[in-house]
């Protein structure tokens, strides 16, 4: 085992490299002898899983629907597994894998010899018995046949050549060895994919609403005012036409059960305080300009009974079915805009089973206390796009569930509990919003979801800025300003980007013990601490030769990188931005010599963040003067002009 010292300052590498010969013999590094015997396999719930995002684990008979893999790491202590095995073949050509893991010293496939194996209707897998677990050489793979999980198509091992012939015999596909199989290009999730495709999901986006706001054209059929009953006029109302409200107060609740638009620019319908004011229950429905009050005050309603037994019937129970301003269930391409709902003890506008939907342009208030009302949108099982509009004093301004692909952009959230709460949803962009004050965070997302993109953003005196978890994500171009924690990087095999962190406890922090994610170009400046990390490998926060600024970290340079490493967890490191006396101690021999130590095996460097190519100057101008601005005069103060190119 080599120990490279070429990040070091030229001047100690001679003392080092006496101080390691005596502290190599006296506590000897951590690897694993090739003499070792072989670990066993463990169950698969005790390995560190990646994979699959939550809301496809729930739609998963059993284990035995997924072909799996663990491989033990010689320099990490827990074993990794990975639904699909072309997840953990792509694993391996992971060039940061062996720095952070070190080598495989063996990898373990579920064995579908013997099983009764046979695919679906729906060519998922089905087995009569339990796989066991196969030394992955062993084995060989059926690829390119019928077989698919919820996530797509999968390769399937078998320790029998035979009965892995005789199920391309019927399902299709080829045999092929494990050399071969890893030899292979493997198209699996990764988080460039989801970077590429920003502009791509904003321009759909934009044609998504585009198309919704032509429902504003509809001739009109029925004008009503404020003596009249609203509801017996849209009862009479034809499909494709506008209903125009008179300027005026409209007894609700009131039912659409057309395709018609609602408009009523200085009209306002109030409820009865007992139920949604306004339910939507047709297709292209539009609602368009109108204030809606007397919002009932139920966030669940106890009489609903779903007559299905889904894995996730309690959470619709939970908060799908709540009291709302506008309430458009069963109802796709529903169009919300220019609506303002000045105060609400439930939900502003519920979407639940209404894809291709938009809301534009609202303005949603909740309680003085959070506590005391629910969400400003509530979107279950609905692809939507939530843009241009202010969302105030809510439990969470905008609450997602099961609605991939939804985009949620140019929002202002105020002192809510969470701006942005996503669960079960993947493939959404978050994009361009301005968060302050929000009680618990800004962005959070929850139940390991994959491919989503968070971009753009500014949250300033929140407890958590953006709470990442899942996995195969993108997040970039955001600032954070003010916050316990900055940005959390718990979201797996993920890619940080040109973000800005200033004046946080933590500017960002780690919890997954999967160092998996690529960190670089962002900028570290005037927190507590620049970011910390909880037990688990060595991370590597750079990408090749790039890695972040860090305000504090010194050394000579060479085409704007220092060459000296930074790691924001050592205690020494950690705090030369606060105390110029802190390089004294960074210089000493006794420091530097342990620097080298650990940064020579990943089994000493256990729960660290190293930066080896930390920049020199900012590599994020334009956000950096927006963090600036946020830190001393608030958050009205962003431009929000986050993504422009002069930072990439």
């Amino acid at each position: 085992m080599g120990i490279e010292l070429s990040w070091l300052p030229r001047g100690p590498r001679a003392l080092v490299i006496g101080f390691l010969l005596v502290s190599l013999l006296s506590v000897g590094v951590f690897v694993v002898s090739a003499d070792s015997a072989v670990p066993d396999p463990v169950p698969f719930e005790d390995t560190r899983s990646i994979g699959f995002a939550s809301e496809v684990h729930e739609e998963i008979d059993s284990q035995e629907s997924v072909p799996r893999a663990q491989v033990f790491y010689s320099q990490y202590q827990y074993v990794i597994g990975y639904y699909g095995i072309e997840t953990a073949a792509a694993s391996f050509d992971d060039p940061a894998r062996e720095q952070q893991f070190g080598y495989p010293i063996v990898t373990y496939v579920s064995d579908y010899a013997d099983t009764g194996i046979e695919l679906t209707a729906e060519e998922y897998i089905e087995t009569d018995r339990r796989t066991e677990w196969v030394f992955a050489q062993d084995a060989v793979y059926v690829v390119d046949s019928d077989a698919r999980t919820p996530a797509g198509s999968v390769a399937i091992p078998f320790a029998d050549q035979e009965q892995a012939t005789e199920f391309t015999d019927t399902y299709g596909g080829e045999v092929v060895s494990w050399d071969a199989f890893t030899a292979q290009s493997h198209d699996v999730d990764d988080a460039s994919l989801v970077r590429d495709r920003v502009d791509s999901q904003g321009n759909t986006a934009d044609e998504r609403v585009a198309d919704r706001l032509q429902l504003l054209d509809r001739p009109a059929e029925i004008t009503v005012s404020p003596d009249d009953d609203l509801q017996t006029a849209l009862d009479a109302a034809t499909a494709e036409t506008t209903v125009v409200l008179d300027p005026g107060t409209y007894e609700g609740p009131i039912d659409i059960n057309e395709s018609v638009t609602l408009r009523g620019h200085g009209a306002t319908v109030e409820g009865d305080e007992n139920g949604s004011v306004i339910n939507i229950n047709a297709a292209d429905v539009a609602v368009d300009g109108i204030t809606v009050t007397g919002v009932g005050d139920r966030t669940r309603n106890p009489d609903v009974v779903t007559g299905d037994d889904d894995w996730d019937t309690n959470i619709e129970l939970g908060y799908g079915h709540g009291d709302a301003a506008i309430a458009a269930v069963d109802a796709p391409g529903t169009l919300v805009t220019n609506v303002t709902v000045p105060h609400t003890d439930a939900n502003g506008i519920l979407l639940r089973d209404s894809n291709n939907s938009a809301v534009h342009n609202v303005t949603v208030t909740g309680t003085e206390v959070w506590r005391d009302s629910f969400m400003g949108v509530m979107i279950m099982r609905s692809s939507a796009v939530v843009e241009d509009s202010q969302f105030t004093a809510g439990r969470d301004g905008i609450y997602l569930h099961r609605s991939p692909e939804t985009v949620i952009r140019n929002n202002d959230f105020r002192a809510n509990r969470y701006g942005v709460h996503l669960m079960h949803t993947s493939d959404a962009m978050i994009a361009d919003n301005t968060f302050a004050d929000q009680e618990y965070g800004g962005v959070t997302i929850m139940t390991s979801p994959s491919r989503n993109a968070i971009v753009g953003n500014i949250v300033a005196n929140t407890s958590n800025g953006i709470s990442t978890s899942g996995s195969y994500s993108y997040i970039a171009h955001n600032v954070a300003v003010d916050t316990r924690v900055g940005i959390t990087t718990s979201a797996v095999s993920s890619l940080y980007e040109h973000n800005v962190v200033r004046e946080n406890e933590y500017g960002m922090r780690t919890g997954s013990v999967l160092a998996t994610s690529t960190i670089h170009s962002n900028d570290f400046v005037g927190n507590d601490q620049h970011a910390g990390s909880s037990a688990g490998p060595l991370r590597i926060w750079a990408d090749g030769t790039q890695g972040n600024y860090w305000e504090g970290a010194y050394g000579d340079a060479t085409d704007g990188t220092y060459d000296r490493a930074y790691s924001p967890t050592d205690p020494v490191d950690g705090q030369l931005h606060r105390s110029t006396a802190r390089t004294t101690v960074a210089e000493s021999p006794v420091t530097v010599g342990l620097r080298a130590l650990q940064g020579s095996t990943p089994g000493l460097r256990s729960g660290s963040i190293l930066d080896p190519y930390p920049q020199t100057e900012p590599q994020n101008p334009q956000l950096y003067e927006i963090a600036e601005a946020v830190s001393e005069h608030g958050i009205d103060a962003a431009t929000h002009n986050t993504t422009d190119s002069t930072d990439e």
